[in-house]
């Protein structure tokens, strides 16, 4: 069976009439079947800003990593940060047993998801390597220490 998604508002701790009836349509299609049903939050792919903006981060991570003695390409340094805060779950779809992790992509991270991951790499980079990056659209530098 292909995978289906349905989009709807909830309003009263319902479904739009429409999309309450599809979704029941589907779970009659798949009687005595086992499912998985998800319910998650709909939230936008990461912004054109954000876009931008990880490729400047990366870029003074790298060059700053570098003046400390290091060679790292910006995707090593991209692919570090990765290993450390973007690892997710690998779950069997067909018992919804975790059965192991995975990097996720930027690519495939949600505005609020790669908001959290560029939070975790300023303050790593800061708190670790005592490297102080800028957040988008400011003039001041992170300074964990003040």
């Amino acid at each position: 069976m292909a995978k289906l998604t349905f989009i709807s508002r909830v309003k009263s701790g319902k479904l739009q009439p429409n999309t309450g009836k599809q979704l029941v349509k589907a779970i009659e299609a798949n009687e005595g079947k086992n499912v998985i049903i998800t319910i998650e939050k709909l939230s936008a792919k990461r912004s054109i800003q954000q876009n931008k903006y990880i490729h400047v981060m990366f870029t003074q991570f790298t060059e700053a990593l570098n003046d400390l003695g290091n060679e790292f390409t910006m995707e090593e340094v991209k692919d570090l940060c990765k290993a450390k805060f973007a690892l997710i779950d690998v779950v069997n779809k067909a018992t919804g047993e975790v059965i192991g992790q995975r990097i996720q992509g930027t690519h495939e991270m949600k505005k609020d998801e790669l908001s959290t991951f560029i939070d975790s790499v300023i303050n790593w980079s800061a708190s670790f390597f005592n490297i102080k990056l800028y957040y988008p659209n400011a003039e001041m530098l992170i300074d964990l220490e003040n």
